[in-house]
């Protein structure tokens, strides 16, 4: 007895193929965003070593010391893969002065209660980027291609210091009436002694520098609104 020939196994082989092959692409495509996700993270994680390392040389010998090959030698990178991630050396260093800005600005501005836990955030990104914060004070606030960065830093600090004194103090006037220079003090005593204190203090005592700075300030501004301290046991 002769059997029909069952025309669906075609069909079936056929659709099994195709969900097959969809499944395979669909697993390329998902394997193909995992490895692009992957290599994003490892440039981004390469990039911030070679700002990292960029920092310290250009801290320790100053911007217009420091060569290319240099700046390689201490990624321990040749010096083409610099130029490949950042194109020039000052578009390099225009790079790690413009991170610990946004660095500082963002600590700054996180939320908090109180002044002085701001000042807390940012002494931990100061430590945490001792060469960066070197390179910006002592270097670029003084080099007429590069202090644009300590500029916009010291801007962005001395309207917000303007800002914090008016919530402690309200409608009262320091003396000469000058919020913006009473700002502009506080701002370059907190850059400076950042910047001393990473130089010659040791990590473990960066407690008792925050104590000393934050009750430094606010002598200094009580004393310019000529009002008495506050008790300490009970203001920060």
């Amino acid at each position: 007895m002769m059997y029909a020939k069952d025309l669906t196994k075609p069909c079936i082989k056929a659709g099994f193929r195709g969900r097959h092959a969809a499944a395979a692409r669909v697993t390329e495509d998902l394997m193909s965003d995992t490895h692009t996700e992957q290599m994003k993270d490892f440039l981004k994680t390469r990039r911030e070593a070679f700002l990292d390392a960029a920092a310290e040389i250009l801290a320790r010998q100053g911007i217009r010391k420091t060569t290319m090959d240099e700046l390689a030698a201490q990624a321990d990178v040749a010096k083409v893969v610099l130029y490949r991630y950042f194109g020039a050396k000052d578009k390099l260093v225009h790079e790690v002065l413009e991170r610990i800005t946004d660095q500082l600005l963002d600590a700054d501005a996180k939320g908090s209660d109180w002044w002085t836990e701001r000042v807390r955030s940012t002494l931990e990104v100061a430590r945490g980027n001792r060469d960066a914060i070197i390179l910006l004070v002592r270097h670029s606030a003084h080099d007429p291609e590069y202090m644009r960065h300590f500029e916009r830093l010291q801007a962005a600090l001395v309207e917000r210091v303007i800002e914090r004194l008016d919530e402690i103090f309200l409608d009262a006037k320091p003396i000469g009436e000058d919020k913006i220079y009473l700002g502009e003090t506080i701002t370059t005593f907190f850059l400076n002694a950042y910047l001393r204190w990473l130089e010659t203090g040791a990590p473990d005592e960066d407690d008792a520098f925050f104590e000393w700075v934050t009750r430094s300030v606010q002598s200094m501004s009580y004393h310019w609104y000529q009002m008495p301290l506050p008790d300490p046991d009970k203001a920060a």
